[in-house]
């Protein structure tokens, strides 16, 4: 006779309890044991069936007792004692529905070769730590546990599915399954409700985290956190959508997900902490947080990398004095879409993240925005791409970051070169040269212009900083930076036809001789010479020349200048003046009559008592005019201006 460790027997349990009687029967024939109605609230002589008895149908019984290939199959019984399941092999399945457990049953380390079915049980815990089940774990149905729901390290073969199930554990975890690997798929869906944290950290799931219209409350837990799935790996998508609900941080640390993560239409409430953060996630799907989706606290995304679309719209972000959303270091290969939201959204930072395009509106970006080393190949859709629009965005930065302080030591200048960069790789030349140009502004406003070393003297900083503002100065108004070229020519233009108009009047009035000497010397030319009205009565005495010559005492008029010597032209010279490299014969020919020098050299300096003195400061205005004006024309040409981010 084999002898059997106690409780193997059925002898031990004689005499059975009516439900107990029950229950065997069914197990010989593979048929379900329906104790009663439904789930009991007190216990009896008809429903009561003793946690051992059940152990020992579930191990398979005895001889005397020989249980179905199916397994056990009870619903309705109020299960009394311990259900102690610990390191033990079920053979078959173990189908336990709608029933009351008094004691928290023991499955730790337990094999089971097939199903475990608890749907609509209510227990005040379950201890599942190690389980290892071959098929599916059944939670639902109004699954009820009023205690802690471990399952550290299980391993399901199957789904578990908590569809429906109510966790409420206020002093610690209510559910518990980090480490735990299962091949198919999670349910926490149909109205699931916890209250305690649902810790799933470090977690494997071959399909799916399914938490659609769940309902996460930590608001009496020793913690803040309503889910939290660390480093979890899910091979498919997590849904977190049709209203699902949470009342503390729900927390994906480094998670990896295979699918999407859905927030369509969920509300996150972090109280006083984050309200949803995936912090160097990885997902390769896309993040949809719209239709809806309603956020109190940070929506934190910090280095997150998204394999497809990041969704925000008609989403509602709340940072309550926080980020509203954090995304540093965040990657989306796909488009990052912000548009249509119901209201501003202010505290959004997107320092040193890249998204694949942009599809925004210029409604949905409020203050407090952090552009610093965000980069985007594109903006997509029906997003606006006017230099206006795109001004006014980079202008939602921080005051400092944006240089609307007038202090240059925190002001960003990456965000504005990016912008330009892509307007201009899409083809908005103009949007993207008005970007630049405000660029530079912005530079000067924010006393960027000329910034000295720094063991430079107040002085010497002082002047250096005074002649680079004012050549960025001259820049703008005379090439906007290098972005408007033409308005150089036009400069050249006008200054070449104003000196021009002035250089005829001041050669009717007498103020331009030729520069040869050999012209001074030559008495035949003594009636073209200013001194002729002064000298004319001794001329006409001498009846060297006629006093009728047509422009006598005026060389530009003088009719007895041979045409062989190069005639005065007021524009040939003017133009001959601006530009540095071109010999047209007329300034080498011709130069204003100068006054003898003053006594005194601030009077030579500063005096301009005749009309010769200002032709000659003309003169040399022009000569720098032109010197500068060639230089950036040439700069200009050859691209050294060009500001371009390759």
């Amino acid at each position: 006779m084999t002898i059997k460790p106690a409780g193997r027997t059925l002898a031990e349990f004689q005499p059975l309890k009516p439900a107990e009687q029950k229950l065997l029967d069914a197990c010989k024939n593979g048929k379900p044991a329906l104790i009663s109605a439904e789930r009991p609230e007190a216990a009896n002589d008809e429903n009561t069936v003793r946690a051992a008895f059940l152990r020992f149908l579930a191990l398979g019984g005895d001889e005397y007792a020989p249980v179905h290939e199916k397994g056990v199959q009870l619903s309705c019984a109020w299960i009394k004692d311990v259900l102690d399941m610990e390191a033990t092999s079920v053979p078959s399945g173990l189908y336990i529905h709608n029933c009351l457990f008094d004691i928290v049953p023991v499955f730790r380390g337990t094999k089971i070769a097939s199903t475990l079915n608890l749907g609509g049980c209510q227990l005040p815990g379950f201890f599942g730590d190690g389980l290892t089940c071959e098929g599916d774990v059944f939670l639902n149905e109004g699954f009820t546990a009023t205690g802690e729901v471990l399952l550290l390290g299980a391993q399901i073969g199957g789904d578990l599915n908590c569809g429906g199930a109510i966790f409420h554990y206020t002093e610690d975890d209510a559910l518990s399954a980090d480490r735990a690997v299962i091949k198919g798929s999670v349910f926490l869906n149909k109205g699931c409700s916890t209250t305690g944290t649902v810790r799933l950290l470090g977690i494997q799931i071959g399909g799916s985290l399914e938490c659609s219209g769940a309902k996460f409350d930590s608001k009496d837990s020793k913690n803040n956190f309503a889910l939290l799935a660390d480093r979890a790996v899910i091979k498919g998508s997590v849904f977190l959508n049709q209203s699902c609900a949470a009342l503390g941080a729900v927390q994906l640390l480094g998670a990896q997900i295979g699918g999407n993560l859905v927030c369509e239409g969920a509300k996150f409430d972090g109280k006083e902490g984050y309200a949803l953060s995936v912090d160097g996630a990885v997902i390769r799907g896309d993040v949809v947080l719209d239709q809806g989706c309603a956020a109190l606290g940070t929506v934190r995304l910090l280095g997150a990398q998204i394999g497809g679309d990041l969704v925000c719209e008609g989403a509602t972000f709340d940072g309550k004095e926080d980020y509203a959303l954090s995304a540093d270091g965040m990657t989306v290969k796909g488009t990052f879409f912000f548009r249509d939201l119901p209201s501003p959204v202010n505290g959004v930072s997107l320092a040193d993240s890249h998204v694949g395009c942009l599809a925004d509106d210029k409604l949905g970006w409020g203050d407090r925005l952090v552009l610093y080393g965000f980069t985007y190949d594109c903006i997509t859709g029906d997003a606006p791409t006017d230099a206006t629009t795109r001004l006014a965005w980079l202008n939602k930065q921080n005051m400092a970051h944006a240089g609307l302080n007038g202090d240059g030591a925190e002001f960003r200048p990456q965000p504005w070169k990016q912008l330009a960069k892509v307007l201009r790789e899409m083809g908005h030349a103009e949007d993207a040269r008005q970007v630049s140009i405000e660029f530079e502004h912005r530079l000067r406003k924010a006393n960027l212009i000329g910034q000295p070393p720094k063991h430079w003297g107040k002085m010497r900083s002082r002047l250096y900083r005074q002649v680079c503002r004012t050549g960025h100065l001259l820049f703008r108004i005379l090439t906007g930076y290098g972005y408007r070229p033409l308005r150089l020519l036009v400069w050249m233009l006008g200054v070449w036809l104003f000196c021009a108009w002035l250089y005829w009047c001041a050669a009717l009035n007498g103020v331009f001789a030729p520069s040869n000497p050999l012209i001074f010397q030559n008495p035949e030319y003594a009636v073209c010479r200013p001194d002729y009205i002064a000298l004319a009565p001794l001329i006409k005495a001498t009846r060297a020349i006629q006093p009728t010559i047509q422009g006598a005492g005026n060389w530009y008029l003088c009719e007895k200048l041979r045409e062989e010597y190069s005639g005065f032209s007021p524009l040939a010279y003017s133009l001959d003046v601006l530009l540095p490299l071109v010999d047209l014969q007329q300034e080498t020919s011709w130069s204003p009559l100068i006054p003898t020098p003053k006594e005194t050299w601030y009077k030579e300096l500063f005096i301009f008592d005749t009309p010769k003195h200002w032709v000659r400061l003309v003169l040399w205005l022009e000569i720098l005019f032109g010197w500068v004006s060639s230089l950036l024309l040439v700069a200009v040409v050859s691209g050294l201006t060009k500001r371009r981010e390759e």
